[in-house]
């Protein structure tokens, strides 16, 4: 049956979304995604995720755990949450094999099935330049997947049709003759167990059954890579999706935090999520079991293809249409043994939404009561080629023939393929001669990401490094000594000048960015500067652009910055115990765009 549906979706044209759509950081603290910067096994520490539904709703939430250096997927789940549902989950460190293990006690359905969650699951690292230190902290994307239609009963915008699996083998959305009804195995008791758990594989089993639509099924990449599906309202108007439902009234509303608590000392420090809406229109499910489609949905999945941004004055603006990748950022993600894995076309609206041009946090490491600072700085869009000093081509290797067409040509060079060695069609990717191109990929030029630091303390003191940056957008006087974060979470440790630092996170020492101010500098903040794109006029986001140009193909704005999350994390000494806390990185915006 997936093969069924991807060669259906390659037929599908692309269904760009447009007005009343806009991709935007909801600062109510929730959406339709959310990313936590940051999870933690080291130092004694363990990371409880809550991931809460705050509608009525039969949400399908797709949780992905991802490693710190090249953001490999390294854990997944799928959510299925009943209205005004929570789920929660510990990540520890499993002492018999060295790597994070998630564990729950929570009741909610879950593929993998709950009881493999509750016995606890270990992190797999099948990757070459992935280390089991690498795996010990890393990062979260919860990315909401669509609504589960529940009939005339229920609250989805559904054509009061119900996800079922029919005893027919073809399901028609009425509870009949011994149908089983999917949102009533989800829905918890008065003993605040779900009915029946079972029913989520059953459907997803119902669905791989010869070419009947039933139960659950998987949704696809359109020609363009990005999601398409027809069943909007109605849970079996195509296979495509099967079992979900999309109106816009049903979207967003799924809120997540993280709590890291060093079980040693007490101390805890709360991961603020990062949540986005109007990233997309279409239902994206996918199973845990897809080894082709385990990296969807993404944040290059979605379908809407503009964004709203702050201009000079704080005035809200849209970009306008912004352009999509050349090929799937899947295509060129080589991430050996698993290269090729589709991962969508559109990263630009999530990117330009996340960008900034420079962040702050504060610090303190007062020796006297052992104060400790680390800041994280995590590149969630990294994996999908938005990052400092790399562009892409179409010929890294010079002795092999290069890709059919030109980069940044303002033509589709993108096609629907095979990948070698496993048979699966996919779209939006490059080829030479019709088969799939494996000579697409990145070349640095520079190192990725480069930052430079100006602090200062309680008193207006600042201190700073003068060498001047050849290329820098910065003013002459803001330019310190460059270096670089080269990974996708970056711990920067703040070193007193004492040499007594105390690490709060524990992350691997070949992991961690040092950095030790000037002596006398024990508490104030820190301004972290990046040489940003300029996301109309950068090569780097020009070579990867379909447009001619850039992104901004339709001239609606001016947008700069780098896509980055994170947090401070500051502890300290109080009596016998420690005490500590996070606070959210201080952004620098600079996104321009005329009037509407």
């Amino acid at each position: 049956m997936l093969g069924k549906i991807r060669i259906v979706a390659a037929f599908l044209l692309a269904s760009v979304t447009t007005a009343g759509n806009t991709t935007f950081i909801n600062n109510d603290g929730f959406g339709q995604v959310a990313l936590l910067p940051y999870y933690n096994v080291n130092n004694n520490i363990i990371t409880n995720i809550n991931i809460t539904n705050t509608t009525n709703l039969f949400k399908v939430v797709k949780v992905r755990f991802h490693e710190p250096r090249i953001s490999a997927k390294v854990f997944d789940a799928n959510l299925y949450l009943s209205p005004h549902d929570v789920w929660n989950g510990t990540i520890r460190l499993n002492p018999a094999t060295g790597v994070p293990n998630l564990i729950t006690e929570d009741e909610s359905c879950t593929l993998p099935e709950k009881s493999q969650l509750q016995a606890g699951i270990d992190f797999t690292n099948i990757y070459d330049a992935v280390t089991n230190d690498d795996m010990t902290e890393g990062y979260i994307e919860i990315i909401e997947m669509g609504v589960i239609a529940d009939g005339p009963e229920g609250q989805a915008s559904d054509s009061d049709k119900y996800a079922e699996i029919d005893t027919t083998g073809i399901a028609d959305g009425v509870i009949s003759n011994g149908d089983r009804s999917i949102t009533a195995g989800l829905l918890h008791g008065p003993d605040g167990l779900p009915a029946d758990c079972s029913v989520v594989q059953d459907a997803w089993t119902a669905g791989q059954v010869d070419n009947s639509i039933n139960g659950f099924e998987p949704g696809a990449l359109s020609s363009e890579g990005i999601a398409t599906s027809s069943a909007i309202d109605d849970p079996y108007d195509s296979a495509l999706n099967a079992g979900l439902v999309y109106e816009s009234s049903d979207r967003g509303g799924i809120n997540a935090y993280a709590i890291m608590i060093n079980v040693t000392d007490g101390a805890a420090f709360v991961v603020q999520g990062t949540h986005i809406d109007d990233y997309a229109t279409r239902p994206q499910h996918y199973t845990v079991e897809d080894l082709y489609g385990f990296q969807l949905p993404s944040l290059a999945s979605g379908d809407v293809t503009q964004a709203h941004m702050l201009d000079n004055n704080r005035g809200i603006k849209t970009t306008g249409l912004l352009s999509l990748t050349e090929w799937d950022t899947g295509s060129v993600y080589d991430i050996t043994p698993n290269p090729s894995t589709p991962m969508g076309s559109n990263p630009f609206p999530v990117a330009v939404t996340l960008s900034a041009d420079a962040i702050a946090a504060p610090y303190f490491i007062e020796t006297a009561i052992n104060g400790s600072t680390e800041i994280v700085a995590t590149f969630p869009m990294r994996k999908h080629g938005i990052y400092n000093g790399s562009y892409l081509f179409d010929e890294v290797d010079r002795n092999t023939s290069d890709c059919d067409g030109n980069v940044n040509d303002g033509i589709d060079d993108g096609s629907t393929v095979v990948i070698p060695n496993t048979g699966v069609i996919v779209h939006d990717y490059p080829i030479i001669d019709g088969v799939f191109c494996e000579n697409a990929g990145y070349t640095s030029s520079t190192t990725d990401v480069q930052v430079s630091l100006n602090y200062y303390d309680y008193e207006e003191g600042n201190a700073t490094f003068t060498t001047e940056v050849v290329g820098s957008p910065l003013p002459l006087d803001e330019i310190p000594e460059i270096v670089a974060l080269e990974r996708g979470v970056n711990v920067i440790r703040v070193h007193r000048d004492d040499g007594t630092t105390t690490s709060v996170l524990g992350t691997p020492t070949n992991n961690i960015f040092n950095w030790q101010p000037e002596s006398g500098f024990v508490a104030g903040w820190v301004k972290i500067l990046m040489p940003y794109y300029d996301y109309n006029n950068d090569q780097r986001i020009s070579s990867m652009s379909e447009a001619i140009g850039g992104i901004n193909s339709h001239g609606s704005g001016y947008w700069t910055g780098v896509p980055i999350i994170g947090f401070s994390v500051m502890a300290a000494d109080v009596g016998p115990a420690q005490i500590g806390e996070t606070v959210d990185l201080i952004r620098f915006v600079n996104h321009n765009s005329p009037d509407p």
